[in-house]
């Protein structure tokens, strides 16, 4: 466990000095871009290119994307990727110089901070997340840089990087925003982001993976699905989360046939009638 309370194990050399920034962010870019396309690439595979009954009977879609559409997806989604990975090198930039309160031994604020931390980060991100999507949908800046993910109607999995790369510097800021505060070990932030993008493209899947009933049920009902973040490529004005339903409840811009929607997409009858 000693490597990963070691500073150099997460940035082995002075980020300040131009060559190593710039390899860092080469670096930085190429793990960015290949997690996304590996994880992408299964999804892809398992509910694109083969037939099975489950997958079937849980497509939110009446047709898939066509392979325009998909093409179009992963060409803003590499130029996400390197805003991303430049993004990634800034924030060891405010590690190196102080400003970013990582820490290194794992039981520094105890093991139960470590294990809640993560989800005290997605709680702020989301939060940060809400509201920087509500504004993408004002009018003049939707226009000129949130339409490319909306040019998306019926996303594919590679759609979970697809933004305009205005966005994607909206994207990349809320993490060093929030750990110019937030104690957070580098491990977590690890996992964070690779849990991150599993979540990304499998909001943008076209197949709901969250089991019968979840919107109903009294934690599942928080999640963001499948079917949730479709209903916001269909209808713009609803569905605006990340993560959680939290702050689409509570501000009324959640959709009211959301449940019907996600019952329908699962095969769940309705128990009420």
């Amino acid at each position: 466990m000693n490597h990963f309370e070691k500073y150099e194990s997460y940035i082995p050399f002075d980020l300040l000095v131009p060559q190593n920034f710039l390899l860092a962010t080469l670096a930085l870019t190429s793990v960015v871009l290949i997690r996304y396309l590996a994880l992408t690439t299964c999804f892809y595979v398992a509910f694109y290119r083969k037939s099975w009954p489950w997958a079937k009977s849980r497509q939110i879609y009446p047709t898939l994307p066509d392979k325009k559409i998909q093409l179009f997806e992963i060409k803003w989604s590499v130029i996400s990727s390197g805003i991303f990975g430049l993004g990634g090198v800034l924030l060891g930039i405010l590690w190196q110089t102080g400003w970013a309160r990582f820490y290194l031994p794992l039981d520094e604020y105890g093991w139960g901070y470590l294990l809640l931390s993560g989800f005290i980060l997605s709680l702020l991100h989301d939060f940060y997340f809400y509201v920087t999507h509500r504004a993408l949908h004002i009018p003049w800046l939707y226009r000129r840089f949130h339409a490319v993910h909306h040019a998306s109607l019926q996303p594919s999995p590679w759609a979970s990087f697809s933004f305009h790369p205005v966005e994607s510097i909206i994207e990349a800021l809320p993490l060093p925003l929030i750990l110019l505060f937030l104690p957070l070990h580098p491990l977590v932030l690890l996992v964070y982001l690779t849990l991150m993008t599993l979540s990304a493209i499998v909001n943008h899947l076209g197949f709901e993976l969250l089991p019968r009933g979840s919107a109903r049920h009294p934690l599942g009902k928080w999640l963001i699905s499948g079917t949730h973040h479709s209903g916001h490529h269909r209808y713009y004005k609803y569905n605006f989360g990340l993560f959680y339903t939290i702050w689409d409840h509570l501000l009324g811009t959640q959709h009211p046939a959301y449940e019907a929607q996600f019952m329908k997409n699962t095969g769940e009858t309705d128990q009420s009638t």
